[in-house]
């Protein structure tokens, strides 16, 4: 009847020679892929810094070069895309050395991308599909990180500092409801900084964070706390291993001299130990048993590991 399309006619037409051409001035790989997962189209992707030529790709299914488990979850984008009707924008990580291509010439080892995929309101050589602009965000996402790291990293030492820590205790202790807060004082430090000088203590705080990590592997679980206090967190552990892994700490720190410059200091630390426990403990809670040990350890002699008890509340 008059009026009416055929179904060769409601598809969307080839692109043509300009059209190409065009594409092929950007950047950034931009593709069409049929809802079967070939790769109807490969357009862009010039910048060989951030891609390798996609271009041999055309025509091929993305089960033919892709881990089968990267083309199920690239799959499943577009299967959503093209039901939603929506732009659908999602990142993933990839490692270039699992691609099959017959020449790579792009940036190599593992790439984050972002796409940008959008239904095609008509087939495509026949068949549903959609486009996708792909953008490699490597540099972006490692910038983030480490603007990340500055905000949550102590400049002096590199360990974590006292907000990043409060927050990841804060964090187990929802998950696992309980933990023990070990918080750690270089004895005698203000006598370091007197005696010897500014500059001297912080080569004591520095070799301290390196000694530390020795001890604690789990360096996500070390911060400093502030001055030349530091705040380490154990889980998983009775009170008896607690504080064997202060007492290990602490005579790992006197076990031999730190140097300053043609200096030789001998270093002790004193530390608090107590049990936290409860998924919605306050950050004044989470620290004031430790730190009510350590001062007991202080009073006490110094150059000691003191487990909070209760009573210690009463004097």
């Amino acid at each position: 009847m008059w009026g009416m399309k055929t179904k060769q006619e409601q598809t969307i037409p080839l692109l043509d020679d300009i059209s190409r051409s065009l594409f092929n001035t950007i950047p950034d790989p931009f593709i069409v892929v049929g809802e079967d997962g070939t790769y109807l189209e490969v357009l862009g992707g010039t910048e060989r810094s951030l891609y390798d030529d996609g271009i041999p790709l055309k025509g091929k299914n993305i089960y033919d070069f892709m881990p089968k488990k990267f083309a199920d979850f690239f799959m499943g984008q577009v299967h959503h895309t093209l039901e939603s009707g929506k732009l659908n924008t999602f990142d993933y990580q990839l490692e270039t050395e699992d691609v099959t291509l017959t020449t790579k010439n792009g940036p190599g080892g593992t790439q984050w991308f972002e796409a940008r995929m959008y239904p095609l309101e008509k087939p495509y050589q026949g068949q549903r599909a959609v486009s996708v602009l792909i953008i490699n965000i490597t540099e972006r996402r490692t910038l983030h990180k480490q603007l990340r790291d500055l905000s949550n990293i102590d400049p002096l030492t590199g360990l974590y500092n006292r907000r990043y820590f409060l927050q990841r205790v804060s964090l187990h202790l929802r998950e696992a409801g309980r933990a023990h807060i070990l918080i750690c004082d270089i004895d005698h430090f203000k006598n370091i900084n007197d005696t010897y000088g500014h500059l001297a203590g912080d080569a004591v705080l520095q070799e301290f964070a390196s000694r530390v990590k020795e001890v604690i592997k789990h360096s996500r679980a070390i911060a400093r706390y502030g001055g030349d206090e530091f705040i380490i967190a154990v889980t998983n552990k009775s009170d008896t291993e607690a504080v064997a892994i202060a007492e290990d700490l602490r005579i790992h720190v006197a076990s031999k001299p730190f140097f300053f410059q043609n200096l030789e200091l001998n270093v002790h630390i004193s530390i608090g130990v107590a049990r936290v426990q409860g998924p919605n403990i306050s950050s004044i809670s989470l620290i004031s048993e430790a730190d009510i040990a350590l001062y007991r350890a202080k009073a006490s002699g110094r150059n000691k590991v003191c487990l909070f008890t209760p009573s210690m509340r009463e004097l």
